[in-house]
């Protein structure tokens, strides 16, 4: 992805909230007022908030306005969300502050101006939305370097993936190498490429997970998102402090330490207020997590550990997080989960091996809410990675719609926040969306999906293409529908390495929708924008 003068020339994004704007809004009551208020800068959630002026240098140019899929009037009460379409870029983890900078803009642009007042607000971000704060500061500059020019890396000059990938992990452990040494000895080895991740625990802790708890807190909303790390705790020993300290920041009181080897693609939940009084202070307003379970082929070669598939522990990491005062109960599903439904016998356990039958497991145990968090590594014009579909988006209507039309399962909504970017000699891509079961209307597509196509799509799938009228809200692509030769084209242009004008231009933008109950049939759907 380019990381040039793009982002510094961007004009000032509209909607972006004032400090007069906020005391306007509280003078008049308007929606989300209370929560726009304590955006000025409550004590005990970090560093006051960007200006307008620093929000602008750090926005995209393709970015899309928030696109609204309100409830009609009368509707039951449930929950308003907010899916965060991000695109990833290594300019903004080069310190501390710089990811809190843009995450809180795009709070700020896309989620604070349409805060509910009388529902709750959940704002859910990508897969591994806290991933490349792993880059952050001096021991991530060499890492963060060849992500701005991954084809430039001696040893990558004309191969593609996973090349400049592996060696920009490569750059990351060698900025580590002392806290390596010091889990090495703890726990006598880390397994595969996992080591890395283990020795960034702190910078995870204090650095993404700090951010959201904050953010939480200050504008008073739930937050999701996740990242690929252990489990931690606190730790004010001399000798921990020594080892595991960032060397760009004056010593701390405490380090936050991994307290297991196994590093988890975990996704949190933060709240917006404190639930419990101990334990490290980014942790203690996390009011659920899920440990990601299978795990696609990429994080088993990374060493990475899944969540529990069997007995209790499996039953506890997939059971529904309900949102109080609602019937909104939030599953789980972290991208390839939310595509593994199995077959389970008559009268047989649905949870007895949730690697096999994850989204089976989810219903039993009462989600009507899947957040299916993605980043999806590849092209969107692209193959699916079952090695038969060749168009990614008709093999995607087997989650995001199948969620809620599969006559199994009784979910209401899938919320699909998707990652976009490209990371190193990784393309990711993908149009968010939310879907709602039972909803009526003329009925929209994903890019590509208009009509099945013999020789490149699954026989199976014939039914998935063409308009469907569950799609409640759905992010637009970079261009218009087209016939999939011209979108193949534009993926092109898109990828890492491609030289072209638009490299890495994706696009950035959020869906809001409200999730009443009992859903309504009779409300507006496929609520989009015009491709930018």
């Amino acid at each position: 992805m380019r990381t040039d003068a793009r982002h510094a020339a961007a004009p000032r994004r509209a909607g972006v909230i004032t400090r007069a704007a906020v005391l306007a809004a509280v003078a008049l009551g308007a929606p989300g007022a209370a929560t726009a208020a304590a955006a000025t800068g409550m004590a005990g959630t970090g560093p006051p908030p960007p200006t307008p002026a620093a929000c602008a240098a750090v926005r995209p140019p393709r970015t899309v306005a928030p696109i609204l899929a309100p409830a009609r009037r009368g509707s039951g009460h449930g929950p308003r969300v907010f899916a965060m379409q991000l695109e990833q870029d290594p300019a903004n983890v080069q310190t501390y502050a710089a990811f809190r900078r843009k995450t809180e803009c795009d709070l700020r642009a896309f989620v604070v101006p349409h805060l509910s007042r009388t529902r709750p607000n959940v704002v859910v971000f990508d897969e591994d939305i806290g991933l490349m704060t792993i880059g952050t500061g001096s021991r991530g500059a060499a890492a963060r370097a060849l992500l701005a020019n991954p084809l430039g890396h001696p040893g990558c000059e004309g191969q593609g993936f996973p090349c400049a990938t592996l060696a920009a992990l490569a750059l990351v452990g060698a900025g580590y190498v002392r806290q390596q040494a010091f889990y090495a000895l703890r726990f006598g080895g880390v397994p595969g490429l996992s080591d890395t991740f283990v020795a960034a625990t702190d910078t995870f802790a204090r650095g993404w997970m700090q951010t959201f708890s904050d953010l939480a807190r200050r504008y008073r909303v739930y937050l999701a998102g996740s990242a690929d790390q252990p489990d931690f705790a606190a730790s004010s020993a001399p000798g921990d402090i020594d080892a595991l300290a960032d060397p760009d920041l004056p010593r701390p009181q405490e380090v936050y330490v991994a307290t297991s080897r196994a590093v988890h693609n975990k996704v949190f939940v933060w709240g917006p207020r404190d639930v419990r009084t101990g334990g490290p202070p980014m942790l203690r307003n996390v009011v659920a997590a899920n440990e990601k379970v299978p795990l696609t082929p990429i994080e088993q070669a990374l060493g990475l550990t899944p969540g529990p598939a069997t007995g209790p522990a499996a039953v506890a990491n997939l059971r529904p997080f309900r949102i109080p005062h609602t019937r909104a109960r939030l599953g789980f599903a972290t991208s390839l989960p939310a595509f593994v439904y199995g077959t389970v016998a008559p009268g047989a356990d649905p949870c007895a091996d949730v690697s096999r039958t994850y989204m089976r497991c989810l219903d039993h145990l009462g989600a009507n809410v899947v957040l299916q968090d993605e980043a999806n590594p590849g092209r969107w014009t692209g193959a699916d990675g079952d090695g038969v579909e060749q168009w990614q988006p008709l093999s995607w209507m087997t989650s995001t719609a199948r969620a809620v039309t599969d006559p199994s399962v009784r979910f209401a909504y899938d919320v699909t926040p998707m990652l976009v970017g490209n990371l190193a000699d990784l393309a990711f891509d993908g149009q968010s969306a939310i879907t709602q079961r039972g909803l009526r209307g003329r009925g929209c597509h994903y890019v590509g999906n208009g009509t099945w196509t013999a020789g490149e799509d699954r026989p199976d799938l014939q039914d998935e293409a063409g308009d469907h009228p569950e799609f409640l809200a759905l992010a637009p692509w970079v261009t218009a529908d087209a016939p999939r030769a011209a979108l193949r084209a534009t993926g092109a242009r898109l990828a890492p390495g491609s030289g072209d004008v638009h490299e890495g231009d994706y696009v950035e933008t959020a869906l809001v929708a409200d999730l009443p109950f009992p859903p309504d049939p009779r409300r507006a759907g496929c609520r989009t924008r015009p491709a930018p």
